[in-house]
């Protein structure tokens, strides 16, 4: 997310302002700092939409330096026409936090500068999924959250038991989340949760504990209008170069087939109880067990997709879709290699050997192993351009077109050791080109189908990877 670089202005930044609009009207232009609506700060995106929709908003800006005040007269709830260049206006809010998993002590110098934010923000949770500890939320915040009701939210939860969790925090003293739990719930604000499960640590009773008492906090228990709809499980990502932190267990094959094995024990308690599995275990389970991921009916609504749970069967969905829509043969010979990570690469593999039935279409996989980071990190959106580069050189029928999957560069264009794609392009000598997250877009960048209406994939990342926080 690139904007959590943006200098910070305490202010939005007018990126264009719509023809015809009530903001065009008003005399707004693109790159205005709007600081205040009817005297109320705006810092993000979100307090725009929630002081814009009277018919009557009074505009305290910026422009050149000087201050400007104008009056924008629309109907209630009408859009006032107006986009910005990011989605914070002030400083992203940062983890004070040192949890035993944390994967951002867990890299080396010189990544790209993205790697080493520790976010913590509430805002970015409710937009875009990101999980938070609520820990590090002002009584100014939470105030804001109860007000604006940002509902739902993504909350690292990992453990119930606040001795437990204060501990998994990195934190001096307790750490209770169910008293936050369940006033958001009494501002029908709903808690998606999530635990990083480390061995040893937070299994076991404790992980009995946790379900049971988040649980407790459904809906369907409480009589609320909100609670905790679903729990995610996630298991613990660890690097080579972990150093001077705790000691902690890689997720193993029995384990993973153990935790799998329970958990669907739970679910079926659950759906007796609650009339939802409510918890979810990530793909990379499945991986490390050796297991196939469960149906599209198991993963119900997908509510915890943010997490990485999901995105495998969704991506053989998507899969499967696509193969309907094949030629039997192309025109113009396609040859290429893609690209994947050794997680996902069964998937993938299995997608090109459907697309080499064409006529005229040639594509292999080179499945880069992650030597950079070491340890069990085996998902795309970790892939460095320096493993890249070495395993394409090592691939023994690369083609000159290559499709990277987009979600180990930034922007499309910069890789996590700060090599950008021209950079890599110059070094490989050949055609690297970024493909998007689905199969569909995929075939298309190879021009076997036409493109398809634009919208909201449910697949978000061709790595079928989770994101720990």
């Amino acid at each position: 997310m690139s904007e959590i670089f943006v200098k910070p202005v305490n202010a939005l930044i007018v990126a264009g302002v719509d023809p015809d609009s009530p903001a065009e009207r008003a005399g707004v232009r693109a790159g205005d700092l709007l600081r205040r609506i009817n005297g109320k700060p705006i810092l993000d995106v979100l307090d725009y939409r929630f002081h814009a929709v009277g018919a009557r908003l009074d505009l305290s800006l910026e422009r050149n330096g000087r201050p400007l005040n104008l009056r924008l007269i629309k109907r209630d709830y009408e859009d006032a026409g107006l986009s910005f260049e990011s989605d914070l206006g002030d400083r992203v809010h940062t983890c004070k936090n040192k949890c035993v998993f944390c994967f951002i002590h867990q890299q080396p110098r010189k990544m790209r500068r993205s790697l080493y934010l520790m976010d913590d923000d509430f805002r970015l949770s409710f937009m875009h999924g990101n999980y938070v500890t609520l820990t590090n939320v002002t009584p100014e915040e939470w105030a804001r959250i109860k007000e604006q009701r940002l509902s739902p939210l993504y909350v690292s939860v990992h453990a119930t038991d606040p001795e437990l969790r204060g501990r998994l925090l990195g934190r001096k003293e307790p750490a209770p989340v169910l008293p936050q739990i369940r006033e958001l719930a009494d501002h029908r604000i709903d808690v998606h949760a999530q635990v990083v499960l480390c061995p040893g640590w937070n299994d076991g009773a404790a992980l009995e504990r946790t379900l049971e008492e988040l649980a407790a906090e459904h809906r369907v228990v409480t009589g609320k209008r909100a609670g905790v709809p679903s729990v995610a499980i996630v298991p613990v990502g660890l690097t080579r170069f972990r150093e001077r932190l705790p000691r902690l267990q890689n997720v193993e094959k029995d384990y993973a087939r153990g935790m799998i094995a329970w958990i669907s024990r739970k679910q079926r308690a659950f759906q007796a109880r609650l009339g939802t599995r409510f918890v979810w275990l990530a793909d990379e389970w499945y991986y490390i067990a050796g297991r196939p991921v469960p149906g599209r009916a198991h993963y119900e609504d997908f509510p915890q997709l943010e997490d990485g749970i999901g995105t495998v069967r969704l991506f053989l969905e998507d899969a499967r879709q696509v193969v309907r829509r094949l030629p039997a043969r192309v025109p113009v010979p396609v040859r290429a290699t893609l690209v994947t990570a050794e997680m996902p690469a069964p998937y993938v593999c299995r997608f090109a050997a459907r697309l080499n039935r064409i006529e005229n279409v040639y594509v292999n996989v080179c499945v880069v192993q992650n030597r950079f980071f070491g340890g069990d990190i085996r998902i795309a959106g970790l892939l460095t351009a320096t493993d890249i580069l070495e395993h394409l050189r090592a691939f023994p029928d690369c083609q000159d077109t290559v499709y990277l999957p987009e979600r180990c560069l930034r922007d499309r264009s910069l890789f996590l050791d700060d090599v950008t794609l021209e950079e890599a392009r110059r070094r490989s000598g050949r055609d690297l080109r970024v493909a998007g997250s689905r199969p569909r877009d995929l075939a298309t960048a190879l021009g076997l189908i036409r493109p398809g209406r634009s919208g909201r994939s449910l697949v978000p990342r061709w790595l079928l990877e989770a994101e720990r926080t």
